[in-house]
C-alpha cells in the first residue's frame, strides 16, 4: 500500500480522483455532486491507506463498475459506508444528513513551524505603555538579540489565516497591558450539561501545536499576546471574587497553557498566593511540565494543578511539540510530593483501531504516578467546529484523527463521534478509572444529558441537582 503522505503531499491525486469520477465511475454533471463523491474517496484513500487502483478493487466498488448501472445516490452511498462502517451499521441513529463533505483544498507547500520546548520569539512587539514594565524589560534580557519593535496598541493589527497557514502567529510576541474578558463563565456548548467552570484568561495563543486546537479557526491575531500587569490583573480578580457569595471553580487555559509561559512571567506564584486567601478554586490546567514557580510556593488545599492527558500515540501523532505522557506524569507526581491535589483531563478522547488498549493503558500509568492523589478527573470525546476541519487539513496532512467517523451533531452542529461510539468510550474509562479508585470524581466536558445518563445511569432527579456541579460518577 501507499503510504499517507504520498497522497496528501501530491496534489495530483486530485486530479486522479478527477479521471477515475469521469473515466471509470461516470460522475460528469453537477458539480456539487462530483465535490461530494470526490471528497468520499479522498477520505477512504487517507484513512485506509489506499492507492486508487485498490480502491477501485473493492468488492463494492468493483461490482459497480461492471454492473454499469451507473447512479450518483448508489455511489454516494456505498462510499459512505466505505467511510463510515460503524455508524453505517447503526441504521437507527445514522443519518447521511450529518455527513460534512466540504470541497477539498490543496495543500499548501509551507515551511513546517517548529518549537524547541522553551518558547522563543521571531519578533517582540510591546505596547509603549508597558515599555517600563519589570517582566517586559526582563523579557528583552532574556531576548536580548531578538528584534523588538515599539506600537501603541493591539488594535489595527490584521492577518490573514490563508497567508501565516503554519505557524498561525505562533512565533511572534506581544506585550500588552491588559486582556479583554479577564474573568468570565467558560463558554459552554448549547444543549450540554454545564460544570460552572469559570475561567481567568491569562495570555492569547500557545506555542503548542494540537491538530485539534480549536484556536486555529477561532483566533483573529497574527501572534501571541501576553498582558504583563499582573498586579492590576491581582487586583481586580481580588475585588471580583470578593464579591462572590458562594464557592467558585476556576481555572486559566482557556485561549494558552496555564504553565508555557512561567519561565517568562510567574503567574502561577501572583494566583496561587491569590487563591489561598480567597477560598476558592483554583485549577492550573496544563500540557507543560513548567513547574518550578509552583514549587517555590506553599501548596494549598484549593489549589489544584491538571493535566491534559493523552495516549502516547495520540501525542505523538496529534499534540506537536508538547511534552510526553511520561513527562507529564512526572511532573504531576512531583507536586504531588510537594503537597499539591492534581487533576487530570482527558481532552479530546481519540478514537483510533487500537484507542481501547492504549486508553487503558494510559490510565493505569496515571493511576501509578499519582498514588490515590486525584481530585478530580474529566472526560470529553473529540470535537470541534466544522471550519476546523480543511484547516486542519491543510496544517496537519497526516494527522489521523480525521479518520475517525465525525459526523455533525444534531444538537450542538459540532463535528462529533455518534453517540453510541461517545457512550462506549466514556463507559469503558470509567470502567478502567473505577477498577483503580472508587470514590474520585468523573464528569463529562461538553456532553447533554442523554449521555450522562447512559455512561453514569443517573435519573433525572440526579441531574437536576448535579446541574451546575458535574460532580458524578
Amino acid at each position: 500500500m501507499s503510504s499517507i503522505s504520498d497522497y496528501l503531499k501530491n496534489t495530483e491525486i486530485l486530479l486522479k480522483i478527477d479521471n477515475v469520477l469521469s473515466d471509470q465511475l461516470h460522475v460528469t454533471r453537477g458539480l456539487n455532486k462530483q465535490n461530494e463523491i470526490k471528497r468520499l474517496i479522498f477520505e477512504i484513500l487517507r484513512k485506509y491507506h489506499y492507492s486508487m487502483e485498490e480502491l477501485l478493487q473493492l468488492d463494492p466498488v468493483k461490482k459497480y463498475i461492471q454492473e454499469k448501472q451507473f447512479n450518483y445516490q448508489h455511489l454516494k452511498d456505498l462510499l459512505i459506508d466505505l467511510r463510515y462502517p460503524l455508524s453505517s451499521r447503526e441504521k437507527r441513529v445514522f443519518s447521511r444528513k450529518n455527513i460534512f463533505l466540504p470541497k477539498i483544498d490543496e495543500i499548501p507547500d509551507r515551511k513546517e513551524y517548529t518549537f524547541s520546548g522553551k518558547f522563543i520569539p521571531k519578533q517582540i512587539y510591546i505596547e509603549s505603555s508597558v515599555l517600563k514594565n519589570i517582566y517586559v524589560q526582563n523579557i528583552l534580557r532574556k531576548f536580548f538579540s531578538i528584534p523588538h519593535v515599539i506600537i501603541k496598541d493591539l488594535k489595527g493589527i490584521k492577518w490573514k489565516i490563508d497567508e501565516h497557514i503554519q505557524e498561525l502567529g505562533k512565533q511572534d510576541l506581544y506585550l500588552t497591558g491588559e486582556i479583554i474578558d479577564l474573568f468570565k463563565n467558560c463558554p459552554c456548548t448549547k444543549n450540554v450539561l454545564s460544570c460552572d467552570y469559570f475561567v481567568i484568561n491569562t495570555a492569547f495563543g500557545c506555542p503548542y501545536d494540537c491538530s485539534y486546537c480549536y484556536l486555529q479557526h477561532y483566533s483573529n491575531f497574527p501572534g501571541i499576546i501576553i498582558p504583563v500587569n499582573i498586579e492590576v490583573m491581582i487586583r481586580k480578580l481580588d475585588a471580583l471574587l470578593k464579591k462572590s457569595r458562594r464557592k467558585l471553580r476556576i481555572g486559566t487555559g482557556e485561549f494558552t497553557d496555564s504553565l508555557i509561559f512561567e519561565d517568562l512571567i510567574p503567574y502561577s506564584e501572583h494566583f496561587i498566593s491569590l487563591f489561598k486567601e480567597a477560598g476558592h478554586i483554583l485549577e492550573l490546567k496544563t500540557k507543560s511540565v513548567n513547574i518550578e514557580n509552583i514549587l517555590r510556593v506553599k501548596a494549598a488545599k484549593n489549589i489544584v494543578i491538571a493535566w491534559s492527558l493523552n495516549t502516547p500515540y495520540c501525542i505523538k501523532k496529534e499534540e506537536y511539540y508538547t511534552p510526553t505522557l511520561h513527562e507529564r506524569l512526572k511532573a504531576a507526581q512531583t507536586v504531588i510530593k510537594k503537597g499539591y491535589k492534581v487533576g487530570f483531563h482527558f481532552d479530546p478522547i481519540i478514537y483510533y483501531p487500537e484507542w481501547e488498549k492504549d486508553y487503558q493503558n494510559t490510565v493505569g500509568s496515571m493511576f501509578d504516578h499519582a498514588e490515590g492523589n486525584i481530585e478530580w478527573i474529566s472526560l470529553g470525546a473529540l470535537r470541534f467546529h466544522r471550519s476546523l476541519k480543511p484547516i486542519i487539513e491543510k496544517r496537519f496532512p497526516k494527522a489521523e484523527l480525521l479518520n475517525g467517523e465525525l459526523l455533525i451533531d444534531e444538537k450542538d452542529h459540532k463535528m462529533r463521534y455518534p453517540e453510541f461510539i461517545r457512550v462506549e468510550m466514556f463507559r469503558k474509562m470509567v470502567e478502567w478509572i473505577r477498577k483503580n479508585d472508587k470514590k474520585v470524581i468523573i464528569y463529562l466536558c461538553m456532553e447533554h444529558f442523554d449521555i450522562w445518563k447512559k455512561v453514569f445511569k443517573i435519573s433525572s432527579k440526579e441531574y437536576q441537582y448535579s446541574k451546575g456541579i458535574c460532580y458524578l460518577g
